[in-house]
């Protein structure tokens, strides 16, 4: 990890914030890109605006989540609510929760297994629930969710914090050029990212290769 790591909280604090010296709030790329909606719009009991996009940002958490697992005691197969459940319990920094309702989702469904966001939301309880590294299941993850899908801008978010945390500067910085067509020119973001991808690619010219 670099020496400035910050401690984790609900949404992965990116390595490239760490990289410039900034809080994590300052890089949320995942606020950018993530839908709480992504995984597909079947109906259930539970009420359709729990599902709507922005959602979880604005209902209160202990209303809806009552109502989640009173939903899930009935309903333990619905893949869609453990989901929308195990994003509840991330804001809540109920990291071992979360990734236990994301593994359980992806195990029994197979249209959420196809969703690489859904991938990288488990990267992420994983990494947090582990103390905040990305290493060893998270980060193979991570290279799940960009098998399948080699542009979602989160996995590559991701991928590039974890080539960070293992010093492997070049491929950090590979990783985010990808992410960086992805952003406006000009933008706050795509300024930030660009000065760590600079970051990155100087280290890369002045580190010794990682130990193996």
């Amino acid at each position: 990890m670099p020496e400035a790591a910050a401690k984790p909280r609900a949404r992965w604090p990116t390595l490239a914030a760490i990289a410039l010296g900034l809080p994590a709030a300052a890089f949320a790329l995942y606020s950018l890109f993530g839908d709480p909606g992504a995984i597909g719009r079947a109906r259930i009991e539970l009420p359709e605006q729990a599902f709507a996009e922005g959602a979880l940002a604005s209902a209160p958490d202990a209303p809806l989540y009552a109502e989640l697992e009173r939903h899930l005691s009935r309903r333990p197969d619905d893949a869609r609510a453990l989901v929308v459940k195990a994003r509840l319990d991330m804001q809540a920094q109920r990291f071992e929760l979360a990734a236990a309702a994301y593994q359980k989702a992806l195990e029994i469904s197979p249209k959420v297994a196809r969703d690489a966001g859904v991938w990288v939301e488990y990267a992420e309880a994983r990494g947090l629930q582990q103390g905040g590294t990305l290493e060893g299941q998270p980060r193979q993850l991570v290279d799940k969710a960009l098998s399948l899908d080699a542009a979602n801008p989160q996995a590559l978010d991701l991928a590039g914090s974890a080539a960070w945390e293992r010093r492997e500067f070049a491929a950090a910085a590979a990783y985010w050029k990808r992410l960086l067509e992805q952003l406006e020119p000009g933008s706050t973001r795509h300024t930030e990212l660009s000065a760590a991808i600079e970051s990155a690619e100087q280290r890369a010219r002045f580190s010794l290769p990682p130990a193996r």
